[in-house]
């Protein structure tokens, strides 16, 4: 990238936006941190340094973040480094609201520009040509990125954690070329966000920022002014310890606690707000979420459990052409397999767990006596009908709650049942590939829930999933269905979840 970048202009010629030569151009293209001390008179702090030169040598960066440690700040002056350094060149910038999109991250494109031509009035854009031009876009705009391609693109997306699947799919058809960049910036409050998927993909650079790392707040421990006045304070950080944070001692810290201020001794655990807005990391506690960050790390550990007792296989069944049949096998508390298809009728799903079952039944277990159950709503009827001589059971996830009182139906109650199991350590999905506990870890952490008239707990329909990762989460409901208790002969006689 770095080598691409020097590219330009003959030596000598100067640059007339910028009063440059071309050189000195070319070294801003792979020193964002000297653009905008040099040209837009800032110094950005070690954090944000490291975000522009991470974007330079990764090309995809998310960046987690604290309140008012500058991300916007960084995200605005790359804004203007891409337009003033790369000609011809893209930037589109994307968040949300219209609000946040003009009267936070562009007014602060405005501030730094310092009245430089480019610039149009009382608009979120820049541009010299047709093809060489900066714009700012509400979430809502989705056709704004679509046909969009040239060598030099620069994506940024502002507080992405409110921007849906088919946006960031959209973004992605930009990203055909060496020279094009995304920039993906937020505040971490929701794992059931597009923006938690990805951080856990591998696709992008993740970058985690905390409040309590930003030179403010060294400077003022020490007794000294802020180097950065208009960012996080100590005052604010104290503030928000008081309103959101336990004191422990110290013997109790676990992974999720931490220390403030550094080496006083002083433990405190978190909660999810002060995660959020302090910390910049994901809530370990869900809010809307299902399941927790600390349950998943919990089923993430090894028992020690020897996979003894009776064989479980969940198959949560695909409803349409680009869901998945998802199959997922257990022997007491351990996940012992996982798989998945797409475009199987029913006879390919049922002759696949009879095989299954075949493979996995223990030695003193006769295969027909292995339990499959079956998300039978739908066409998942049609694969419980060939059952034969196994033990196929309909599990309908529409059908009544075990606890009506509780929930609505039956699915609401197994997403709630698994993520039981896991938080108090029954669930074992240690021995799973790297690869299925991603895939299963963003499933997880995405289905939201709410209360309803009847205060029970209610889990989202596959489909509002869907549309914030871009896949249902069909391997978690077949998870769901593999730790349910597959003793019952009747679909809503289910016991010992708990």
């Amino acid at each position: 990238m770095a080598e691409r970048a020097r590219r330009g202009a003959p030596s000598g010629k100067r640059e007339p936006d910028l009063g440059v030569s071309a050189d000195r151009i070319a070294a801003y293209r792979v020193s964002p941190a000297a653009y905008a001390e040099e040209v837009l008179g800032v110094r950005w702090w070690s954090r944000q340094r490291e975000v522009a030169e991470a974007l330079l040598q990764h090309r995809r960066v998310l960046v987690k973040a604290s309140h008012a440690v500058g991300k916007t700040h960084v995200a605005a002056g790359l804004i203007n480094w891409h337009f003033d350094c790369f000609r011809p060149g893209i930037t589109i910038a994307t968040a949300p609201t219209q609000r946040q999109v003009v009267d936070v991250l562009w007014k602060e494109v405005r501030v730094q520009r310092k009245g430089r031509p480019g610039l149009l009035p009382r608009s979120p854009r820049m541009e010299t040509s047709a093809d060489h031009f900066a714009v700012g876009y509400t979430t809502r705009d989705q056709a704004a990125f679509q046909g969009r391609h040239a060598e030099r693109v620069l994506i940024v997306f502002d507080e992405c954690v409110g921007i849906d699947a088919g946006l960031w799919e959209e973004a992605e058809g930009m990203m055909t070329g060496d020279g094009c960049l995304w920039l993906a910036i937020c505040n971490p409050t929701d794992p059931a966000s597009r923006a938690y998927e990805e951080d856990v993909s591998g696709r992008f650079h993740v970058i985690t920022i905390s409040a309590l790392e930003h030179p403010n707040i060294a400077a003022e421990l020490r007794g000294e002014a802020p180097p950065y006045p208009a960012a996080v304070r100590l005052a604010w950080i104290e503030e928000q310890i008081s309103r959101s944070c336990t004191r422990l001692p110290a013997d109790d810290r676990t992974v999720h606690d931490t220390e403030f201020p550094p080496d006083s001794g002083v433990v405190l655990r978190p909660g999810p707000v002060f995660e959020s807005r302090v910390l910049g990391r994901w809530p370990t506690q869900g809010s809307q979420s299902v399941w927790t960050e600390a349950a998943w790390e919990r089923c993430l550990r090894p028992t020690g459990d020897p996979a003894g007792g009776p064989t479980v296989i969940g198959c949560d069944v695909a409803r349409y052409g680009d869901d998945y049949t998802s199959i997922v096998v257990r022997r007491g508390r351990v996940a012992l397999h996982h798989e998945t298809h797409n475009g199987w009728d029913t006879a390919q799903i049922a002759g696949r767990l009879k095989r299954l079952c075949q493979e996995q039944a223990t030695g003193g277990e006769p295969p027909e006596s292995v339990a499959v159950i079956v998300d039978d709503d739908g066409v998942g009827g049609g694969v419980v009908d060939q059952r034969g001589a196994f033990r196929f059971i309909g599990c309908g996830a529409a059908t009544r709650a075990v606890r009506p009182d509780d929930y609505p139906n039956r699915r609401s109650e197994l997403w709630f049942a698994a993520a039981a199991r896991a938080a108090r350590g029954d669930m074992d999905l240690s021995r799973l590939p790297d690869e299925t506990l991603r895939l299963l870890r963003r499933q997880a952490m995405a289905p939201r829930w709410r209360l309803d008239s009847d205060g029970r707990r209610v889990v989202e329909p596959k489909h509002e999933t869907k549309r914030r990762l871009g896949r249902s989460p069909d391997d978690m409901d077949a998870l769901n269905l593999a730790y349910s208790d597959a003793r019952a002969a009747e679909p809503w006689v289910m016991r010992g979840w708990w």
